[in-house]
């Protein structure tokens, strides 16, 4: 019982997001009706409504079980007016009359993301903004919408726990990206250099370096398509590392 008698704030506290899902929040407008697919507890929709003036949130997940966890944390803080527990299968859950005007989808696959707004289809439309956090793929995504007509308007990374969380944020329109690679790495985080691009290129460097190292102690032969990739790949990294660098 202890836990429950502690004041609300101090409650409140325990719920809080972590720096991946603040820094989701950051792309959330102020006063805007959003639509959290894959909330898992619903600890996004909670931040929204109360740090963000959000008016309305529709929480959608899957998973029953995960669901009913939702409507107890958003019960304990007496926001059902606020907050719409839905269970189903991503932007499906939604109808038009909702009136959400901000998607968002975090914590997913980036394969996973693509396959939620294939199905999605023409609905995509009628959102004005999309944020986007994949745990992979963020390059396969970043092409998939470039070829489905979205516009990346700015991007985001997050580190926490030791791991980095690239966070997308696309409308709709055209966008101009002349080089693969920097479209992979994300147009938007090297345009405007983010606080950890830097340190995330530098991990992306150490990696693929210990990739590098790995394949030289294996039969060169066999391996020499995946060398020469990598060692491309190392050079680009370099180069756009300079780059930032010489920027900042």
């Amino acid at each position: 019982m202890g836990d429950w008698c502690m004041p609300l704030n101090a409650v409140y506290s325990l719920f809080k997001p972590g720096l991946r899902l603040a820094a989701v929040a950051s792309f959330v407008s102020e006063g805007s009706v959003v639509a959290d697919i894959g909330t898992d507890h619903a600890y996004l929709p909670l931040y929204l409504v109360t740090e963000k003036a959000c008016p309305r949130v529709i929480a959608v997940e899957k998973s029953k079980k995960n669901c009913e966890h939702a409507r107890n944390v958003i019960s304990l803080f007496k926001l059902e007016h606020k907050v719409e527990i839905r269970c189903g299968d991503g932007l499906s859950a939604l109808q038009e009359r909702d009136g959400v005007e901000i998607i968002v989808i975090a914590g997913l696959g980036g394969k996973t993301i693509c396959s939620l707004l294939m199905a999605a289809g023409k609905s995509l439309e009628r959102y004005k903004r999309l944020v986007l956090q994949p745990m992979g793929d963020a390059s396969l995504l970043r092409r998939w919408l470039l070829y489905r007509g979205f516009a990346i308007t700015a991007e985001r990374l997050a580190k926490e726990k030791g791991r980095f969380y690239e966070i997308i944020t696309i409308e709709k329109g055209s966008m101009d990206v002349v080089d693969p690679f920097r479209l992979e790495l994300g147009p938007g985080l090297i345009a405007k250099p983010d606080p950890l691009l830097v340190p995330w290129l530098e991990h992306k460097l150490e990696r693929c370096e210990q990739i590098l190292q790995s394949l030289n102690k294996t039969a060169k032969k066999t391996n020499e398509g995946r060398q020469r990739f990598y060692r491309s790949r190392y050079q680009k990294l370099k180069d756009v590392l300079s780059d930032v660098s010489c920027r900042e």
